[in-house]
């Protein structure tokens, strides 16, 4: 679809530039932390595309276009990190060879989200004769510490209308899952095994503590689903010790949150749970993200969920998309938004299926419709 308002790129087609673009991003690997060589291929692309370009602290990668009147501001997020190539034996095409087969584009990241981010400077790049202002984010760090860099992006950049790169088929991403880490410790005393009466064992007061929580009933939501606290780790003190009752017990929970959920109404609700228990301690933790940069990220392991909170701008969008809505139980920078009051949204080529696995893919007619996609959708934020 075209839409008026909007041009391709001079001299060539954006089916044929986005492909070749997301191939660009994809042969350039971009572990989290290890983003500055495509940071810097981003930031050179955005430049000879129009984009004014400024790179922040932490690596996040800002190009933005000024319309010739004044409007509103529209910001575009997509992540330049990866997960890692996993048992690359057992990829049958090179994770970072972008290779084309069977109408895919293959690779780490063309689906999460290296072809979300090729859309959206092709569909920005190609505005003509547009109010306001658009920024394209390339954030880093998002797959270990999500919405802490766009965090940083939108503290000096806010805007009016936030729209987050992630494969969602191109389905309007209206609602999404929090996510926190809960770590719970449980203090005993040593003692020698022999005598193990003579202790106090941490780890059995862990097992009483872990049985409250898996009974513990949990918040659902018609949209999202219920909520998740899942135990995936734990260890004791002293580690390994044939002889010794161990004195302490860790562990540690991956929690999916609903909207409305924060780390004070996660602490409370589980405290009240282990009450009686003796000797347990709990805590959300500090998150940390080394950046390329060398700077470091830090924030609390609490990322919010949300819901939008615009059906009028829901409508619109959806209307101009042609598209349905869609409700992610996963995580994204879209936290980082909403929790500023900012409406966001999620739109990007390919399936969540397709992100973190072996054999990464996105498909072409999926990444061509991206391109148009972007375009209505800043359309609609910018009254264009």
């Amino acid at each position: 679809m075209m839409v008026p308002g909007m041009s391709t790129v001079p001299n060539v087609s954006a089916s044929s530039l986005v492909i070749e673009l997301c191939r660009e991003l994809v042969r350039i690997p971009s572990p989290s932390g290890q983003e500055g060589a495509l940071a810097a291929a981003v930031a050179a692309r955005m430049a000879a595309l129009g984009f004014a370009v400024e790179t922040d602290r932490y690596g996040s990668v800002l190009g933005t276009r000024q319309g010739n009147r004044p409007g509103p501001t529209v910001l575009l997020d997509a992540h330049l990190d990866t997960v890692p190539v996993t048992r690359p034996e057992a990829w049958t095409q090179d994770p970072y060879g972008a290779a084309l087969h069977e109408g895919r584009l293959w690779g780490r990241g063309a689906a999460d989200t290296k072809g979300s981010l090729a859309a959206m400077l092709c569909a920005a790049a190609a505005l003509t004769d547009f109010p306001g202002t658009v920024h394209v984010s390339a954030s880093v760090g998002e797959e270990d510490l999500t919405a802490a860099a766009l965090s940083h992006v939108l503290d000096r950049h806010p805007a009016d209308l936030v729209l987050v790169g992630e494969p969602t088929s191109l389905r309007l991403g209206v609602a999404q899952k929090g996510r926190a880490g809960l770590v719970l410790e449980a203090s005993g005393r040593s003692a020698h095994t022999s005598r193990p009466e003579l202790g106090d064992n941490a780890v059995y007061k862990m097992q009483a503590a872990i049985a409250r929580l898996r009974a513990l009933a949990l918040p659902t939501d018609p949209e999202l689903g219920p909520g998740v606290c899942e135990l995936i780790e734990i260890s004791s003190e002293p580690m390994p010790s044939p002889g010794m009752v161990p004195h302490l017990c860790t562990a540690r929970f991956a929690l999916r949150l609903l909207p409305g959920e924060t780390a004070e109404s996660v602490l409370d609700r589980t405290t009240r749970c282990l009450a009686g228990l003796e000797g347990l301690t709990l805590r959300i933790p500090e998150a940390r993200q080394t950046c390329p940069t060398g700077a470091e990220l830090v924030q609390q392991d609490c990322i919010p969920g949300w819901r939008c909170q615009s059906p009028e701008l829901r409508a619109r969008l959806l209307a101009a998309l042609g598209t349905t809505a869609f409700a992610a139980p996963y995580t994204t920078n879209a936290s980082a938004a909403a929790a500023r009051g900012i409406p966001v949204f999620l739109l990007g080529p390919g399936a969540i299926e397709q992100a973190h696995i072996i054999d990464e893919w996105v498909a072409l007619d999926q990444l061509n419709a991206a391109v148009p996609a972007y375009q209505a959708a800043l359309r609609v934020g910018l009254g264009a």
